[in-house]
Order: structure tokens, then C-alpha cells, then sequence
């Protein structure tokens, strides 16, 4: 084994200047090896920089993990590498008594892999490039290091300073080219090899740092791009997808999918005829393990034996049912509990093909929901907004009774209710409650979506969150939103006034509630009012009017010549756009 005793560079290598300690730790500066593993030294020496390297990461090792350096070195210089296999030996390792020392050669996992950097070839991927190359061609150097890096890493490189000051050739030229297109750092050190140097030196350098994840260029995929093409020339025109709301995002979704599990295809099949090629072994004897170097997996499997191509379209699929459940055009008319289960239930999904079909079906399956959903939100706003809570005396203003059919508890909602709820939440920030924009989003828009259902429409632009986002940095007092202004209470009350425009929303809102309990005769919408009997009168009165009587008889013509509005189902109409042809 050579030691750095058996020989002097003098006249074995001209180029060969050590990067010394003060120069190794300006280019070191800064240098996070959180996501550093691999390594390479191109110019290596003896070592210098490595050795610096090994030390700045003993220092911040504990703030990543703490794990060993895989460092490929090259070095042109034959005698070099002898010195440098030596110092990160094992031999050395335990020839020396500082405990840092050791630590330096146990934590680099060192190999010498080529002599001359500049015919290196290596499908290898390095994190960080630190390289201190011979000044002569430096230029070279950095252009390979930056050549090799552009899949993504950093190059830190430290050159004659005359190569950046003076760019005077084309290579040159191309490199100040390329450092300024990636923004590099350029740090310029006067006489860094003067004193104190193990060779001196009367010239400038100057520390290039690359730090930023060079830019991976994009690469096309043939698979895809054929697969694609295919698709295209194959779009059926079918009227099912076109009957789904959204149907041009739809049937994208459904040409990206099949693009996309084509392509994985012809990869695997492709793939499984590389295979007798990958063998772990080039000894036909040795076919004990059948397993090829190279193995297709599905998402986080760590080992399988084949490609598993029933998880893979489960995986895939899964994927664009996802999207497809959380795409507000899709599922915009569910209330957020339905959509809740639905993207809960969303794994179920991955059993059926991502198609035309399927997705009439579970549309269908929606309209059933939204049906049923409908309903039971309706009815819920109702029993919220005339619900008496002894906590909150103020809420009984909320109920406004009438004298219902067959009972004196009949009640409905008028122009204004208050609502216990809380949309302030303890802020550790400052101590106290802060108005929560995201829980008020969410109370709010589940009442505004009953008001869809009962037929309003909301105004043209209108973005509740950007309301909600304005009244944050104002006032939290009667903020206008779509069918009602609102305040919030940091005691736990909002305050909601309905727009004149949403008034006969709310007469529709009470006659659906009070003929689902009854509370209406049975000849409600059905007779004039000129043919109903005293009794029947009476209710029609108190519920339209004031209770005199003929005071309702007015309000309930206008029911009767629009009974479209007021008297239809709003959940049956509710369900419609979702999928026209379901009905």
C-alpha cells in the first residue's frame, strides 16, 4: 500500500493542487445533506475535499439521517490513487487513534471508479458533484459536471478564477452561458493558494456553486405518445357521455384513463420480453432464482414475483375514480354529507372500469342519493332554523306558529332566524377566537345549496369563499351573500336576514315542511279557495295570513297559478341535470 509519505506530486502531476482547509469550507458553506446520498469527487487527489466533505456532514449529520456517504471518486494520476484508496482504508481507519478520524473514513463508503473524469461514463445518478478539477481545463470539467447533473443535483466546483473573468474561447464562452442560464453563485477568493497551502500557488479561484436541483429536460414517451394517438382515432361518439354533466371533462377522464393503462401495457409487454436478458447471473446453470436485476412493481409493493396486473388496473382505476368523486361539476349538487360517503366509499369504485357505463351508473345511483338527500336537507334547514334552544333565548323568535290542520303546534320560518353556531376557534397565535373562514364556508354553503335545491339561483359571479375572505379582513356584520346577509357572534350565533328575492324560496320552504308534517289540509294545492271548507280556510289564513278572515286567500292563489314553483318536489327536480337521461 502507498502512503502518502512515498511520494511527492512534485513533477508527477503539475495540476495537482490540494483544495485547502479555508477554501473546502467556503465551498461547503451552506451545503444541506438532508437530501444528499451519492456523491462524486471528480478531480480527487489524495482526498482533501472529501475529507473536508466528511467532516461538514459529521457536523450536521445529526440534523438528517445519520447514515454513510456512497462517494465514487476519479483520478487521473495512478500514484493518487494509491494515497487515496489508503486514506479511506480500513487499514488506516485503524492505524489512527482520533475518534473523528475515524469517523470520516467509517461514514465514506469510497470507490475509486475511473481515472480520467472527462471519458467517464456512468448511468449513475449523483445528488452533489464537489469538484476541484485541474485549472488547465476546468472549463471542461464544469461543463461535464453540469452535463451529468441535468436529470437534477448540485455541482460545487472551485476554478481558476481567469476562466470565468476572461471567457476569451468558445468553451469558455459556453460556460458563462450555461452558469448564468442556472443561476449559479460565483464567489471570487484572492491568492487562496498562498500560504499556508500544501502547494502554493500565486492565483484567484473562484467558487461556483450550482445548489438548485438542475431542471430535468422533458422526455416523451413513445408508449404514451402512440396510445394516445390511438384513442384519438378511436373516440366513439357516445350520447351516454354526453348525457353527463361535465361531459367533456368526463370523456377526457375516460380517453386519459384507457391512454393510460394502453401505454402501461405495451411497457409490461415490452418489459416481459426484455426479461430473459436481466438475469442476475450469466451462468444458464445457475437458474435457481428466476427473478430478472430489473422488476415491475405496483405502487409501494416492495417485492413481487411478476407483474400483478390486477393491482395495477385496481390502482389505476382507483385513481380516476377519485377525481372523478371530488370534481365539484360531478358532484356539486350532493350535500357535503353525501359527498363525504361517496369519497369515503371511493375504494369500492376500484373494482369497476373506469368507463362510459359505469359512470352512467353510479350517476344514476347519485340522482337516488341526491333524491333522498334532498329531502332530508330540506327538511333538517327546516327543523334548524324553527328549532327552540334554551341555551340561545333569542332563537325563539325563530318560530312564527300558525293554526295547523289537526294541531296547534304548527309552526314556519320567517324573514329572519338565528342559528347556534360556532365559526370562531381558539387561536394559539393570539390567545383568543378567531373567525374560522373554512367552518363558516361550510355552514354556509350547506344552506345556500338547500336554496338551490328550492330553485334560486345565485348571482352571476358570485364566490363565496372570496366573500367570506373579504368580510375576514373587515367586518363580520351583515355580509351579503347569495339568498341572505349574516353576522357572526363570537358567542356561537349567526344572525341570518333574508333577501327580499328569497322570500317566496322561503314560502316554498314552509309549504314543503308543513305538508310533509301534515300541518297543511288535505286540499291544500289542490282546491281554490273559494271550495275549501271553513275549517280548511282557517289554516290557509293563518299560514298565508294574519289569521283574519280571507287574509291568505291572495298569497295562496299565487301558490296555486305557480304551483310548478311552490308545490312540485324540489328533490325529483333537484336530481335532474345530474344525468338527463335517468329520467
Amino acid at each position: 500500500m502507498i502512503r502518502p509519505t512515498d511520494m511527492t506530486t512534485t513533477g508527477g502531476n503539475d495540476q495537482f493542487y490540494p483544495t485547502p482547509p479555508s477554501i473546502a469550507e467556503k465551498m461547503l458553506a451552506g451545503l444541506d445533506f438532508t437530501y444528499i446520498q451519492s456523491v462524486l469527487e471528480p478531480s480527487a487527489g489524495k482526498g482533501d475535499l472529501i475529507q473536508a466533505l466528511m467532516r461538514d456532514y459529521l457536523v450536521k449529520r445529526w440534523r438528517c439521517a445519520d447514515r454513510t456517504l456512497d462517494i465514487d471518486a476519479c483520478e487521473i494520476d495512478p500514484y493518487l490513487r494509491q494515497i487515496l484508496k489508503y486514506n479511506f482504508s480500513d487499514e488506516r481507519r485503524h492505524e489512527v487513534k482520533n475518534e473523528n478520524e475515524k469517523d470520516i473514513i467509517g461514514k465514506a463508503d469510497l470507490h475509486i471508479v475511473h481515472d480520467d473524469f472527462l471519458s467517464y461514463h456512468t448511468y449513475k445518478r449523483y445528488q452533489l458533484i464537489l469538484m476541484n478539477p485541474p485549472f488547465a481545463d476546468g472549463d471542461k470539467h464544469l461543463l461535464k459536471a453540469i452535463e451529468m447533473q441535468r436529470g437534477g443535483g448540485m455541482v460545487i466546483c472551485l476554478l481558476n478564477a481567469e476562466t470565468i473573468r476572461n471567457p476569451y474561447t468558445a468553451t469558455r464562452q459556453l460556460l458563462k452561458r450555461q452558469l448564468d442560464e442556472l443561476g449559479a453563485t460565483v464567489e471570487f477568493v484572492e491568492s487562496a493558494f498562498s500560504r499556508g497551502t500544501e502547494r502554493r500557488a500565486s492565483v484567484d479561484v473562484a467558487i461556483i456553486k450550482v445548489n438548485v436541483p438542475i431542471p430535468a429536460e422533458t422526455e416523451e414517451s413513445t408508449f404514451w405518445e402512440r396510445m394516445k394517438q390511438a384513442q384519438e382515432a378511436e373516440t366513439v361518439q357516445d350520447a351516454e357521455i354526453h348525457d353527463l354533466v361535465a361531459g367533456d371533462y368526463i370523456e377526457r377522464a375516460i380517453q386519459y384513463y384507457n391512454t393510460e393503462v394502453a401505454a402501461t401495457m405495451e411497457l409490461v409487454k415490452e418489459y416481459m420480453a426484455l426479461v430473459p436478458y436481466m438475469g442476475r447471473t450469466l451462468n444458464p446453470k445457475e437458474s435457481f432464482d428466476k427473478m430478472p436485476i430489473l422488476t415491475l412493481t405496483v405502487g409501494d409493493d416492495n417485492y413481487i414475483r411478476g407483474f400483478d396486473l390486477n393491482k395495477y388496473l385496481r390502482t389505476v382505476r382507483l385513481k380516476y375514480w377519485s377525481a372523478l368523486l371530488s370534481n365539484k361539476e360531478f358532484t356539486g349538487k350532493l350535500t357535503s354529507e353525501l359527498q363525504k360517503t361517496y369519497r369515503e366509499n371511493v375504494d369500492r369504485m376500484a373494482n369497476y372500469e373506469f368507463s362510459a357505463f359505469n359512470i352512467k351508473q353510479i350517476a344514476v345511483e347519485m340522482n337516488a342519493s341526491i333524491t333522498k338527500g334532498v329531502k332530508e336537507a330540506i327538511i333538517d334547514l327546516f327543523e334548524k332554523m324553527t328549532a327552540e334552544h334554551s341555551w340561545y333565548p333569542e332563537c325563539s323568535q325563530n318560530i312564527h306558529y300558525f293554526t295547523g290542520w289537526a294541531t296547534n303546534k304548527a309552526h314556519k320560518v320567517g324573514k329572519k332566524v338565528i342559528l347556534p353556531t360556532y365559526v370562531f376557534e381558539y387561536s394559539y397565535r393570539t390567545s383568543g377566537r378567531e373567525f374560522c373562514k373554512n367552518t363558516a364556508y361550510a355552514v354556509i354553503s350547506d344552506l345556500e345549496k338547500v336554496f338551490d335545491y328550492l330553485g334560486g339561483k345565485r348571482p352571476e359571479g358570485y364566490d363565496l369563499s372570496a366573500r367570506l375572505a373579504w368580510a375576514e379582513q373587515g367586518s363580520l356584520r351583515n355580509i351579503e351573500l347569495a339568498y341572505f346577509k349574516v353576522d357572526f357572534f363570537k358567542k356561537g350565533t349567526i344572525h341570518i336576514k333574508f333577501l327580499p328575492e328569497t322570500m317566496p324560496l322561503i314560502d316554498r320552504l314552509n309549504i314543503y315542511a308543513a305538508k310533509n308534517r301534515n300541518w297543511l289540509p288535505p286540499s291544500y294545492g289542490r282546491a281554490a279557495y273559494a271550495n275549501m271548507s271553513k275549517a280548511e280556510k282557517a289554516v290557509v289564513d293563518s299560514f298565508h295570513g294574519d289569521g283574519s278572515d280571507g287574509s291568505g286567500a291572495q298569497m295562496y292563489a299565487t301558490v296555486m297559478s305557480q304551483s310548478a314553483f311552490y308545490l312540485a318536489d324540489p328533490a325529483t327536480q333537484s336530481a335532474v341535470p345530474l344525468l338527463a337521461a335517468a329520467t
